[in-house]
């Protein structure tokens, strides 16, 4: 299937007609962009990457609460990581259909796609639609689209049978909201899978969970930031009609 493009997100349109071989230097405006590569298992992607992303941090100015969110959705996460290696190594998403929910530079919807899924890439930032869309042509993804969500307010037409969450449980008072979208659009039997690397108290998420009649079971993966520790725990969110509770039977 020919991949399709989110009518309201002209940004997305920008990184169209994209060469193998094209660095798209200054195509994604405002940000110039550089390329990087990054092995997933048995996968080797090419990706677009906001180009010397610390210069959009103004950390003087974010303690004093006066200026834009940098983009973080431009950062790629440990917990991305560890949910496409995850992704890539045990899930079989053949014809499955996939939300990949903040998807931000797209990896993670990127390799469920080159697994056969159909993806939609989901974010509220423009900017974001545009990269996951030019590195989803970059890679050779087949059946996907982008969506401009903002899971705290709006609802999807559609549900799906996997919902992928990388490092999205960073803003404890869209928990409530979260949890209601996850519960609205898993599809019956379908699951999300999600990427907590805690760098907020997340406790309160899983309450919320098991509220609306959901259930989640975790596995912790010890991953490395830098020289640093960092226990990312990848959770399984299920539905109780599901006959694996949750357990690897993809």
């Amino acid at each position: 299937m020919r991949a399709r493009h989110a009518r309201d997100n002209p940004l997305s349109r920008l990184g169209e007609g994209q060469g193998e071989g094209d660095q798209a230097i200054g195509l994604l405006p405002p940000y110039d962009t550089e390329t990087f590569d990054v092995t997933i298992g048995a996968l080797s992607l090419s990706l677009l990457r906001v180009k010397d992303l610390e210069r959009w941090v103004d950390r003087e100015a974010l303690l004093r609460d006066d200026t834009e969110e940098p983009p973080y959705w431009a950062h790629l996460w440990t917990g991305a990581l560890t949910l496409t290696r995850y992704l890539e190594a045990r899930v079989d998403c053949r014809e499955m259909t996939v939300l990949d929910l903040g998807c931000g530079l797209g990896l993670t919807g990127i390799i469920a796609a080159r697994k056969g899924g159909q993806v939609v890439f989901a974010d509220k930032e423009p900017a974001a639609l545009a990269f996951a869309a030019a590195n989803a042509r970059r890679n050779a993804c087949r059946d996907w689209e982008t969506r401009s969500l903002d899971f705290t307010r709006d609802v999807l037409d559609q549900q799906f049978m996997l919902i992928l969450g990388a490092e999205i449980l960073y803003d404890r008072p869209t928990f409530p909201q979260l949890v209601t979208f996850l519960r609205q659009h898993l599809a019956p039997h379908g699951r999300a899978l999600l990427a907590d690397a805690k760098r907020t108290n997340t406790a309160e998420f899983y309450t919320l969970l098991e509220n609306a009649g959901l259930q989640w079971r975790q596995e912790e993966i010890a991953e490395r930031e830098g020289t640093l520790p960092l226990p990312v725990s990848l959770v399984t969110v299920y539905t109780p009609e599901d006959p694996y509770q949750g357990k690897s039977a993809w």
